[in-house]
Order: C-alpha cells, then structure tokens, then sequence
C-alpha cells in the first residue's frame, strides 16, 4: 500500500467504522512519519502488538574460547549469552486539527488543498513525534501551559534518560564551544569494550548549528585541514566518528539548544544511534469527521509509543556546550 492508497481512505473516512487502521495501513503510517523526520531513521523501531511488556537486547560479553586437545574430549565450557531487559509501557496521545468548509471550499487550490493539509498535518505529527522522544521530560512539567510544555509532558524522552544514574558518561563542557579537545576528551570517555564498535557504528548526534560552530572553528585553524574545509566542504569525523544528519547533512534542527540553567546551551551525544529505541504499539486510529455545530472538520489521530535507551554504558554525553557568538 503506497502513500496514495492509505490517503485516500483517510480522507473517504473507509479505515473502519471505529478509525483503526489495519496492521499494513498501520506500518505505512508509521512510514510516512520516519520520512519526515531527521533522526528516527537512524534509530531502533520496534513496532509491538501490546501495550507494555519486556524486551531484552542480547551480548556475548565473556570469552567463548578455550583450549582444545586432540583425541581428547571436551568438558561443556560453552560460552554464554548476556541479557539486557527492557520494561516499556507505551503513552497514548492525540494529534489533531480543524478546517472550516470555506477553508476547503474557497481556496484557490481547490480539491488539493486538503490533501496538502493532511501532508502537512503528517509532517507536523512527525515532528511532535522526534521533539517528544528526544526531550520528554514529564518531571519538568507537571503543570505544562504552552503547546511545547503539553508536548513534553506526555511521556518522558531519551535525553532526560541518558544520565550518570543510568551509567551514561558525562562531560561537562562548563560552556565551552565546540573544540578539537571536547571531541577528543569525549571520545577516551568511551570504555574500552565498547572501542570496537565505535569508529563503525558509532556517531556525533548534535544541534547543526553546534557542527557549523566546529567547522568555522577548525576552518581558523592554520592548517591543511582548515584550509579544505574553506576551498570546499569535507565531512568532518571528529576521532574519526562522524557526525549523523539527515539527508546526508550534519547535525540535526531538533536537537535542542536551550539547557543548562541560562537556557542558553546544547549537548553533544556520542553513541550508536541504534541504542535509541522508539517503541510504536501497532493500533492507530485515524478519525475524520464533520462537525454541524461549527461548520467544519476535525481530523483526529490516536498512537501509542514509548522511547527507551540501551547500553547506557556506551553512551557518552558532553553537557553545556556554548554556540560560538562569532557569526551571530
């Protein structure tokens, strides 16, 4: 089922008398989110049929070779697999809009312009979606007041996870900008087991503005380097890890540049993007109605999800990065 066929039955409202959405219907929705998002192409997508339940990610963490004699046999040193367990407990929330009749019926656009609505409405659903799981943060907001603060009150984000309590590694920045140092100190911060795994899966997930910092940053320097980053743009690869982006490009919009107690700071993560885990409960509603009273229609979505980190232990976050004024 393409983009075309789960669109046309929203709008001719035939997803069901109740609005569910069938498990294909469901995973093309799904889709269309991840394509308008930036970073949750490159995270972990579990797609669950309950609403709360366990989850575990496996390693072999022991060495599972040992010394073999000929004609001799072997005593069971099997090596063994180690289990990490997840408890997820997903959030339901709502996404939805009005438009009166004369808002369709007026425009200049005509019988497309509902159709761009919902492709807007999706986009804007997507967007709620990666702002919600990367700063959720309920604790912070208990009595929230503006759309943003409603947002971020649902359901608690991986940032707010990824701390010393749950044996992520920190560095604090103390409001430096981005340096060839900070990327240095952060990557020895990477335990040795994990080292392996790091210059292939590993990446520098931060604001865009925080990688063009460091680009004007290394582009001052008196060096071959500096100078083709000024001729020409080069990916750059800090410790030789690069920076994840989307479309190709480096840094991410939605990461926040607002911590810290000024509200003036970002974060840098180090880590495999695919620690980051967005749980979706398979059942979704799609819901399209005309309201007498008001003249106009309400277009209504209902989904289920949660967002859970593993291996906090190979994770490494720089706190209180400064943006660098030069260019503001």
């Amino acid at each position: 089922m393409d983009r075309k066929d789960i669109m046309k039955k929203f709008l001719s409202t035939t997803v069901g008398s109740n609005g569910l959405l069938n498990a294909t219907q469901a995973r093309q929705f799904i889709n269309e989110f991840v394509q308008t998002s930036e970073l949750m192409p490159l995270v972990t997508r579990e797609v669950k049929n309950e609403r709360s339940g366990t989850f575990y990610s496996i390693d072999m963490s022991l060495p599972a070779t040992v010394a073999a004699s000929e004609g001799t046999e072997y005593t069971d040193e099997t090596g063994s697999l180690t289990y990490d367990k997840y408890d997820f407990n997903v959030v339901k929330r709502r996404t939805q809009f009005e438009m009166t009749w004369e808002d369709e019926a007026w425009t200049i656009e005509g019988s497309a312009f509902k159709q761009r609505v919902i492709d807007m409405w999706i986009q804007r659903w997507g967007v709620d979606t990666e702002a919600l799981a990367l700063l959720g943060d309920p604790t912070s907001y208990p009595a929230p007041s503006t759309a943003w603060e409603k947002l971020y009150a649902i359901n608690e984000g991986w940032l707010p996870q990824i701390t010393a309590v749950n044996g992520a590694h920190i560095i604090d920045a103390a409001g430096a900008t981005p340096t060839f140092e900070l990327f240095a100190k952060a990557f020895n911060a990477i335990p040795n087991k994990y080292l392996r795994f790091a210059k292939r899966n590993y990446r520098w997930l931060t604001s865009t503005h925080v990688v063009s910092d460091y680009r004007n940053y290394l582009s001052s320097r008196q060096t071959g380097l500096g100078d083709a980053i000024i001729n020409g743009r080069i990916a750059l690869s800090p410790q030789g890890v690069k920076f994840a982006g989307a479309n190709g490009e480096e840094g991410f919009a939605v990461f926040p540049e607002d911590l810290g107690t000024a509200g003036d700071k970002s974060v840098i993560l180090l880590m495999d993007p695919k620690s980051l885990v967005w749980l979706v409960h398979r059942e979704m509603k799609l819901l399209n109605r005309f309201i007498q009273e008001k003249d106009s229609f309400r277009y209504t979505g209902y989904h289920y999800d949660d967002f859970i980190v593993t291996q906090f232990p190979s994770i490494v976050r720089i706190n209180n990065v400064a943006r660098d004024t030069t260019y503001t």
